[in-house]
């Protein structure tokens, strides 16, 4: 009896407890109470109260967050955080060191100092695509040395950051404004597996740049200002030492003879005629003209492409100077092909907002498609210097079927035991008690028909006592 009142009593706890302890915020999407929590494009200005402290995956993506210091800081459990597509003006500060995965791409952040990522050491993923940036001051990111996912794409990067951890196997700095690669930031990248530093503006790759990368296998060098001469023969040495497939559509873009040409289909005697001595000229022609033929027929089949692609240029050709990258409108999950392949890919890239909402609405009833809150442009407010406030009731709306709905008014679609809805709280605790009172009331009335056949079947030796006297 006393077990069949504690397992009761187990079971109502643990069902309260998915609803009182662990409750979903309003409008936002909790396929697992306590630990995944998805609060997307629902116009946010600060975090939810209701949030658990226990959450280890969490995306407010897509909102209007301006300031967040010390706001995660509570959640000591946090593993994945997304902050990407919101109006972050700098890094944020304060995060919980238990951060393994963070995005803040979509952001405006301009700088990134060696005092803001100083307490993720256990930070294995970066994303910081399509900010602002236009420094990392040195020795920034060298305290991350669990880090193994760089992104920095459609920046306003002029140079590789320095001091980068050796950790690294994917780095992605393109659509940046680098013109050189310093030796001592790619020195010691002795684990780098994907380089990404195509649509910049290189002119050429320093000598020995790429040989103590033993690991390196894939390079993107497309969409460069490549400068077909002398300084360019280590790299083209390089990429022809079975490296061909990694830059089959590399364009000249000088000198003015060799403009458009593809460089793998140049002889080393286009490149760079001083190499050879007068005497030694026609004997290097026939040479280079074997090899020459195979590049070509290798890429011969991007030729075309390989055009356009040059005439998209993100720098500029006479000035040399970079242009700020266009912007790319994709959602915040599902972007794979744009970014790094990774065999363990953290939940906020397996599962988007979207495909939570419909899960639970295809599973329970039906609700109309949310679509990302998008504020029309003479709506939009500005961010307020250090402005953690909350969002006005009805400030945001969500176009759903051609209407506008506010956000405070917005049915979400929820599991029964993600809804904090007090009836329903009430209603479960009314069983659980019913239930245990129930159960007592039984055990009570088994005790007292125990104890009363007892009362009436008198024992056997007292009844033979009685016949002797």
């Amino acid at each position: 009896c006393p077990c069949l009142l504690y397992l009761l009593f187990f079971l109502c706890s643990h069902l309260l407890a998915g609803v009182v302890l662990y409750p979903c915020p309003k409008g936002c999407c909790c396929p697992h109470p306590g630990d995944l929590v998805l609060c997307e494009s629902l116009g946010l200005l600060t975090l939810p109260r209701s949030v658990p402290l226990s959450t280890s995956v969490l995306s407010v993506a897509r909102n209007r967050l301006c300031n967040v210091d010390n706001m995660f800081q509570p959640y000591s459990e946090l593993q994945e955080l997304s902050l990407g597509h919101n109006q972050l003006a700098r890094f944020p500060r304060g995060l919980p060191s238990s951060l393994e995965t963070l995005q803040l791409q979509e952001n405006q952040i301009t700088y990134i100092t060696a005092g803001s990522l100083r307490q993720l050491g256990n930070l294995t993923r970066l994303d910081l695509d399509d900010n602002r940036i236009r420094a990392i001051q040195p020795g920034a990111l060298l305290g991350l040395t669990r880090l193994r996912m760089l992104t920095l794409q459609g920046n306003r990067l002029s140079r590789l950051p320095a001091n980068l951890p050796s950790s690294l196997t994917h780095l992605d700095v393109s659509e940046n404004c680098i013109s050189t690669l310093d030796l001592p930031s790619l020195g010691a990248l002795v684990n780098l597996q994907v380089l990404k530093i195509n649509s910049n503006c290189l002119r050429s790759i320093p000598e020995r740049a790429f040989d103590g990368l033993s690991r390196l296998q894939s390079v993107e060098l497309t969409n460069n200002l490549w400068v077909c001469e002398c300084d360019i023969m280590y790299l083209y040495r390089w990429l022809l030492t079975d490296r061909i497939q990694m830059a089959t559509d590399m364009i000249c873009t000088a000198p003015l003879h060799l403009t458009q040409k593809l460089l793998l289909t140049l002889s080393v005697m286009a490149i760079c005629p001083k190499l050879f001595k007068p005497v030694e000229r026609m004997s290097s022609v026939n040479s280079t003209t074997t090899s020459g033929k195979v590049v070509e027929s290798h890429v011969a089949q991007t030729t075309s492409a390989s055009m356009l692609v040059s005439s998209n240029s993100a720098c500029s050709v006479s000035s040399f100077k970079c242009r700020p990258s266009l912007k790319r409108s994709e959602p915040l999950h599902g972007n794979v092909s744009r970014s790094f392949s990774w065999s363990d890919q953290p939940t906020l890239q397996r599962l988007s907002y979207e495909d939570c909402l419909s899960l639970n609405v295809t599973s329970f009833m039906p609700q109309p498609t949310q679509e990302p809150y998008s504020p029309s442009p003479d709506k939009v407010h500005g961010c307020v210097k250090n402005s953690t406030g909350q969002q006005p009731e009805a400030s945001a709306t969500v176009v759903s079927n051609g209407s506008t709905t506010p956000i405070g008014l917005q049915i979400t679609a929820r599991t029964v035991l993600q809804s904090s809805d007090p009836v329903l709280i009430a209603v479960l605790a009314v069983l659980c008690v019913f239930t245990i009172l129930l159960t007592l009331t039984v055990l009570l009335v088994l005790k007292n028909v125990l104890l009363r056949n007892l009362r009436v079947a008198p024992l056997p030796h007292v009844q033979g006592d009685a016949i002797t006297h």
